[in-house]
């Protein structure tokens, strides 16, 4: 091979990966541009809450709805869903309970056949009477509740998209926020 063929393959090889270098650039670009997949906010381990919330596995969805819409207006929350990785569900749940100011537990047809519900129910109520917190419980199925939950006025959540949802969302709101917040 001459040098102007020798020269020819060098130029041919220089435009390839040219070419090569800038589709790949390009593609680095586009998947970049791609809007990512929400993730779901991570607890603040150790954190303190405006309010924690307690719910059954198959309430998973309305509670974590009910967390998101709580979110959007200021307030710190605790839900064990989005407990990050390689946290202990158990101890976050315990101290997230230790420094929320409020406890919002989740009523279905499901919530007091769960035992840790039940355990979380109790430690929610211990918490009323040792602390002064607020303790709310709220209906997303209809359910008659516990002795401790009934004298006390729930929220009222068994019908999202209604203006009755709405209403009793933003009472709910008002009742949470911490003081220094309220307007």
């Amino acid at each position: 091979m001459g040098p102007e063929e020798w020269g020819l393959v060098m130029g041919a090889v220089g435009t390839v990966a040219a070419v090569v270098s800038t589709v790949v650039e390009v593609r680095g670009r586009m998947v970049r541009r791609r809007t990512p997949a929400p993730v779901p906010p991570v607890v603040d381990p150790g954190g303190s809450y405006d309010v924690f919330i307690s719910y059954t596995e198959a309430d998973g969805g309305a509670a974590e709805t009910l967390a998101s819409r709580l979110r959007a207006e200021g307030l710190r929350v605790f839900l064990a869903e989005w407990i990050g990785p390689g946290l202990v569900e158990s101890l976050e749940k315990e101290a997230a309970l230790r420094t929320s100011a409020n406890g919002l537990l989740v009523f279905s047809g499901t919530t007091m056949n769960d035992p840790a519900i039940r355990d979380e129910y109790a430690a929610l109520l211990q918490r009323v009477h040792s602390g002064g917190r607020r303790f709310v419980p709220v209906l997303v199925e209809d359910v008659e509740l516990p002795p401790f939950a009934r004298i006390r006025r729930p929220v009222d959540l068994r019908d999202p998209g209604s203006a009755r949802y709405e209403e009793s969302l933003a009472t709910l709101v008002r009742a949470v926020r911490p003081r220094s917040d309220a307007t």
